[in-house]
């Protein structure tokens, strides 16, 4: 695969099937609304850490522990997809960044009042000085997903946007 080539989301038809049949959000603080969800970038040299969190609701359309084999599969499904940093989230192609971890809390049971699933990712970047932007593939896999609000903070300063399926991508442009 060569750097402008997207990894592909393994199972994204399946769980976009099981989410029809459901009412189909990841964890930083609280618990974003339903259909959305809270990203943060934080670049520091050539690393790039990134936490993603959602409403359990939103990512796999309950919330609580699944109760038959169909949310079972949806549950297993997203956890699977949300393992995959580098096609939820592609970096520019010339900053060349390469998914070191990923964690992911895929439990749609509810912690301290909230029901929230939530990944975090480290990057590498070979060419961390031309990391100027980001493209959610997250909106492919998790169909309830309508907007995405990125926090971030790079060698240039900080900044936000709110990306939608019909605008996925965040320059990382600062605020002043």
């Amino acid at each position: 695969m060569n750097a402008t080539q997207r990894p592909p989301l393994p199972h994204v038809s399946r769980l976009a099937g099981a989410l029809s049949l459901a009412i189909p959000a990841l964890t930083l603080a609280a618990v974003p609304p339903l259909g959305t969800a809270d990203l943060s970038i934080h670049v520091n040299g050539s690393t790039v850490k990134v936490e993603l969190s959602a409403a359990a609701q939103t990512l796999v359309g309950f919330s609580g522990a699944p109760t038959d084999a169909a949310s079972r599969e949806v549950l297993k499904v997203a956890e699977e997809n949300l393992k995959h940093g580098e096609a939820l989230v592609r970096f520019n192609p010339l900053a060349s960044c390469i998914l070191d971890d990923a964690k992911v809390d895929a439990d749609p049971r509810e912690q301290k009042g909230e029901a929230g699933m939530g990944a975090s990712y480290r990057f590498t970047c070979q060419f961390p000085q031309s990391f100027s932007s980001a493209a959610l593939g997250i909106f492919t896999g998790f169909t309830a997903l309508q907007r995405v609000h990125v926090r971030y903070t790079t060698a240039n300063g900080q900044g936000a946007a709110i990306l939608t399926r019909e605008n996925p991508v965040v320059n990382f442009v600062p605020l002043k």
